[in-house]
């Protein structure tokens, strides 16, 4: 959840209007998401449109996610629409700032906010949007698209976030709380760390085959629209990975549907790794202690900001190994039972 930017709308709205030639009328705070401001605009015939302001550097995930629908002709991929001049975003401020289709209907974050899920054939319907993304590999040419390692992005963040009750006095008392469970927990989140570049070590011997991956094909990024459409928005993590970057998103109870309908769309043979589905495991524990760690030391300036961000913590520090020990037992198996595990 994002607590909204202070910056001028009304500027803003008329940039877009002049930038896209539509008739935008209204904009609106959207309050989900976590790194970019989202909001609703609404022309005067009631259309409307997503805008996203972030604060990323060059188009080339805009690029890649644009290429997959037009190009690969994938229209489960939501793509930024083209300004006047052909661009995919605007600059305003700090920000680059892009426009969306607006997707009426809900995600499946939405339903889990009120007891409910994706039925085993959206499920299906999502393994094969995702299969049919990474088979456009080779079609889609692009020289610029980020190459993920086995590596934790920004370390030096986290191990920041670690030192910290060494170096930082607290100015309010969410950075108190923060800094106390860094200083009880500090030897717990080392010896994830050490798991994980274990793991990384191993997925990085393995040298398998990169696809494009979405990259973040979580809850909140998977739509379903009134017509029971599935649409997959925010391509801002998008690079070449192995599948299972894409595929660890799924590994609940309900994984072996999703395996099942990928394996079978996927055109070519395909091998997957436990240790590979491991390493995205523990990445997805460090990074959200890395990231809300971070905002709540550095970044943010509002107290319902930091509310937010110290609840969302609360799941992962200290991290709880066993379970991540769990999902990855749990995984070998799925993949055993498919035919699919190489160790």
């Amino acid at each position: 959840m994002k607590v909204d930017n202070a910056f001028d709308k009304t500027e803003l709205l008329k940039r877009l209007r002049t930038a896209y030639d539509l008739p935008l009328q209204s904009i609106t705070f959207f309050p989900e998401g976590e790194d970019s401001y989202g909001y609703i605009a609404t022309s005067e015939t009631g259309e409307k449109h997503f805008v996203k302001a972030s604060t990323s550097g060059p188009d080339t995930c805009l690029q890649v996610a644009s290429l997959l629908r037009h190009q690969g002709n994938i229209s489960g991929v939501v793509a930024p629409l083209e300004t006047l001049n052909g661009a995919l975003s605007i600059p305003w401020q700090d920000f680059r700032v892009s426009l969306f289709p607006f997707i009426e209907g809900k995600s499946r974050w939405d339903l889990w906010k009120v007891g409910k899920d994706f039925t085993d054939t959206e499920l299906s319907q999502t393994a094969a949007l995702l299969a049919i993304i990474h088979e456009c590999t080779d079609a889609i040419a692009f020289n610029s698209l980020t190459v993920a390692k086995y590596d934790l992005p920004l370390r030096h963040e986290l191990h920041i976030v670690l030192e910290a009750p060494e170096k930082i006095t607290a100015r309010n008392g969410y950075q108190k709380r923060l800094l106390e469970a860094v200083t009880q927990y500090r030897s717990e989140v080392l010896q994830t760390l050490e798991r994980y570049d274990a793991l990384g070590r191993s997925a990085t011997a393995r040298q398998t085959p990169f696809v494009i991956t979405h990259g973040d094909p979580t809850p909140g990024n998977l739509i379903l629209d009134t017509e029971n459409q599935l649409h997959l928005i925010d391509w801002d993590g998008v690079c070449l990975g192995p599948p299972e970057k894409d595929l660890v998103s799924f590994t609940g109870e309900r994984f072996e549907i999703v395996l099942e309908e990928y394996l079978t769309k996927r055109q070519s043979d395909v091998s997957l790794h436990t240790d590979i589905f491991g390493f995205y495991i523990y990445e997805w524990t460090l990074n959200e202690i890395r990231d809300y760690g971070t905002k709540i030391l550095f970044k943010n300036e509002d107290v319902q900001q930091n509310e937010y961000d110290w609840e969302s913590l609360q799941d992962y520090l200290p991290p709880n190994q066993a379970l991540m020990e769990d999902g990855i037992a749990t995984v070998q198996s799925t993949l055993n039972r498919c035919g699919v595990l190489s160790k």
